[in-house]
């Protein structure tokens, strides 16, 4: 069962990518930079080679916020309280024909949450340092943050 929704996830991505390339739009979408102990929750979809972080387009009339929080339980089966999450990075890049504008909201968790992919969507998901996560296949926005966020530092326990 999960086969065949993964083979419509590919086949409505390409006529998304037909779309694109015949229209040109400019899309919205808002990602969750899912932080703990210093590395990022990363996942990677059925229907893209690319790692990205969770999170997707808006719908209308949705703040970018809002669909960060959506994207983020229906993808993962996370909830965080909308105010625990704060703006990291805002841009806009040229990707597969068209405008990509993207929020990239950030929190840090005290405690790794229990992570659900459903192998249809989403295929894995995964913690990653930055520099672990930057020798990835990455979508554009993710390593453009992703190269603006600093290492951390080792911490250390001098008496």
């Amino acid at each position: 069962m999960n086969r065949l929704f993964r083979l419509a996830y590919l086949c409505a991505y390409r006529a998304a990518r037909v779309w694109w390339f015949l229209r040109r739009p400019h899309t919205h979408a808002a990602v969750v930079a899912l932080w703990h102990q210093g590395s990022v929750l990363l996942v990677r979809s059925s229907y893209r080679p690319h790692h990205a972080l969770p999170g997707g387009f808006l719908n209308r009339g949705e703040t970018s916020r809002q669909a960060a929080l959506r994207e983020l339980f229906e993808e993962l089966a996370v909830r965080v309280a909308p105010a625990s999450l704060t703006m990291a990075w805002e841009g806009s890049i040229p990707f597969e024909h068209r405008t990509d504008s993207v929020t990239i909201w950030a929190i840090d968790v005290d405690a790794r949450p229990d992570v659900r992919v459903d192998g249809r969507e989403l295929v894995w998901a995964g913690w990653k340092t930055p520099a672990e996560a930057r020798t990835l296949l990455l979508l554009p926005p993710v390593r453009a943050y992703l190269t603006s966020v600093d290492e951390p530092t080792p911490r250390s326990d001098v008496r």
